[in-house]
């Protein structure tokens, strides 16, 4: 009877021996547990959530180049809806009207920004 050699992880073999697999020098798993919170925090940095800016976020942070100086102090982006259409809130009954003029513009401007391409329309409240 020899000495066996000592494993790190004796139930990784005993499953690979019960599910007949090869015994695995792997050690992905031989990590020690960890808190959810770590987990989670690993998983968010490895997918990068949360780096990239929404399009709601793009498009409040580009407001000024968007509609311009002026007319950005008398409105704002007050909601973008799932089907493409963004909700302007407009100051007044004049700026209301220099938007729906210069709306076109507005959805060019728009879907140049990055993970903006799917605004198509515009409502102004």
């Amino acid at each position: 009877m020899g000495f066996r050699k000592k494993n790190k992880a004796p139930e990784i073999d005993l499953v690979a021996e019960f599910m007949k697999l090869p015994a695995s020098d792997n050690t992905m798993f031989l990590s020690s547990p960890s808190s959810i919170s770590d987990v989670i925090e690993k998983i968010w940095n490895e997918w990068s959530i949360g780096t990239k800016n929404s399009p709601e976020q793009v498009i409040s942070q580009e407001w000024n180049k968007i509609v311009g100086t002026k007319l950005s102090s008398r409105c704002a982006p007050e909601k973008l809806s799932s089907n493409g259409t963004l909700y302007l809130r407009a100051a007044n009954g004049p700026v209301k009207q220099e938007l729906s003029f210069i709306k076109k513009k507005i959805i060019s401007r728009i879907s140049r920004l990055d993970g903006c391409t799917f605004v198509k329309d515009i409502k102004i409240t």
